[in-house]
């Protein structure tokens, strides 16, 4: 059972970070500019490097895009984490105010 749970969530995240990216990320204009010098400046290597060392540089960028995705799925699930807990904070707290009447 909780396998399942933990795959729906998995799936889940998933998704919703993907969703963010095309949704908000990708259109936001104070990212573009970083993102679009990024992309020139990772060119600008690429291309410095001779022949041999270009798998370096394409094993190199797998490696941050995963780590990337590694810690996007971490502060999500932490951020989803905690939204259940302040939802059940606040639960608590209007059962105690209810209780109190």
């Amino acid at each position: 059972m909780i396998t399942r749970i933990d795959n729906y969530f998995e799936d889940f995240i998933d998704d919703r970070l993907n969703d963010i990216w095309k949704e908000i990320i990708r259109n936001d204009k104070s990212i573009e500019g970083v993102r679009e010098e990024c992309f020139d400046l990772w060119d600008r290597i690429k291309e410095s490097l001779p022949k041999e060392d270009k798998s370096l540089i394409f094993r190199y960028e797998e490696k941050r895009n995963q780590e990337e995705l590694l810690h996007f799925q971490i502060i999500y699930k932490q951020g989803l984490a905690d939204g259940l807990k302040i939802g059940n904070i606040s639960n608590e707290i209007r059962s105690k105010d209810i209780a109190g009447l």
